[in-house]
């Protein structure tokens, strides 16, 4: 199936979406806590919408068709929306008293060499750890677990201000509490309640709160919603505003094609990468790897090349990521429940050097190979969204 550049949609969750992940679900089990929606469920979503409105039948060769996402999105009133995008791994959020008040901060962690006598137990020989870049006394605060895109492109150059914690707040994604819902199980013969089954649904609410600081109240402050993009095939008709059906109980979401949400790489990004010798990769979406934490595409040296960067090794030198999550689904095709798999969370970063001399061209296919695309190893988790990243210029010590 040929296929046409992405067009990029914004959907708006009109209810609270319930992902759940593939954990049994009987009158033994709690509900799953609300989860942001995967990758496989936009592409899901996305390739059924296409096929309903082109009149193709719901089948195997939708699969083919790349979709990238999904992405929150910030929808002020009146305003121009908000990309957002994963806290990364390597920013924390810790208590810290200032004046005498207890305030949150901001702090960084980066690759840094062990000094004399220090030792730790990585995963590969060759490896740095990742370590907090000042001294911390108070514990770990929460804080917005998404940021704009604008700030996490300042983040990544740590020469320059970090954006402070209300800036984060403000600019970024707090999701509120859980919408926990209590159900009661029917009976197929009576179509009444089945007496002493109730069960409870979490759904994730596509609104912002305010804080305390701005002036919380009982409306939302903010809408969310997602963005992502599809490859449709040549001469396809891109879909048609609507509206389409997300997550579990098929909860209801307009969808809409919009322009100018999908960043663009900067054209300066391949000569900054080649002048700072390495660069560093965060993960917009979860991914998968055949090797667990590290793509499969590394060899036991943890060097290679990234899928579609031909000519350009690659060495990691250090990854923060934080705990697998749990993921599966249904196979509509074979009937049955999916294998469950471990994803790496959205947010983990890769630090890379590059290895010997670099020339320009090479680095500049290379950027546009990563460019919000995927390092996952399987060419099916690839075209559902899975394991997209950001490339930025980093500075190998």
């Amino acid at each position: 199936m040929s296929t046409k550049a992405f067009t990029s949609y914004l959907i708006e969750p009109k209810a609270p979406l319930i992902i759940r992940s593939g954990r049994p679900f009987d009158d033994q089990t709690g509900a799953d806590q609300a989860r942001f929606p995967p990758p496989s469920t936009l592409a899901g979503a996305l390739r059924t919408a296409y096929a309903l409105g082109a009149g193709e039948p719901l089948g195997p060769q939708l699969a083919r068709l790349a979709v990238a996402g999904p992405l929150p999105v910030r929808l002020p009133a009146g305003k121009a929306p908000v990309l957002l995008v994963p806290k990364p791994a390597d920013a924390l959020y810790f208590w810290a008293e200032q004046q005498g008040k207890k305030v949150k901060q901001l702090v960084r962690a980066a690759p840094s060499a062990l000094a004399a006598g220090e030792g730790c137990d990585l995963p590969a020989d060759g490896l740095l750890p990742v370590q907090l870049c000042e001294p911390v006394l108070g514990k770990p605060a929460p804080g917005p677990r998404w940021w704009s895109y604008s700030d996490l492109l300042a983040w990544r150059q740590p020469d320059k201000a970090a954006p402070s914690y209300q800036q984060l707040c403000d600019n970024g994604w707090l999701p509120p509490e859980d919408d926990i819902r209590t159900h009661v199980a029917i009976d197929p013969h009576s179509q009444a309640a089945d007496s002493g089954k109730i069960f409870q649904t979490a759904g994730l609410n596509f609104w912002q709160k305010a804080t305390p600081e701005q002036g919380a109240g009982p409306f939302p402050a903010v809408a969310i919603g997602l963005v992502g993009c599809m490859a449709l095939p040549i001469n396809a008709e891109p879909i048609k505003a609507g509206v389409i059906t997300l997550g579990g109980e098929r909860r209801l979401a307009a969808i809409s094609s919009k322009d100018g949400l999908w960043p663009v790489a900067p054209k300066a990004l391949a000569e900054s990468i080649r002048q700072a010798g390495g660069l560093c990769l965060t993960l917009l979406t979860p991914a998968l790897f055949s090797q667990g934490w590290r793509p499969g595409w590394l060899n036991q040296q943890l060097e290679g090349t990234p899928p579609g960067g031909t000519g350009v090794t690659l060495r990691l030198r250090a990854a923060a990521l934080e705990r697998w999550q749990p993921h599966s689904g249904w196979d509509l095709a074979k009937q049955q429940p999916r294998a469950g798999r471990k994803l790496i969370p959205a947010g983990a970063t890769y630090w890379f050097e590059l290895p010997g001399t670099q020339d320009t061209a090479a680095i500049q296919q290379l950027v546009q190979a990563l460019w919000l695309t995927s390092i996952c190893d399987n060419t099916q988790d690839q075209l559902d969204g899975f394991g997209l990243v950001l490339p930025q210029p980093w500075h190998p010590a």
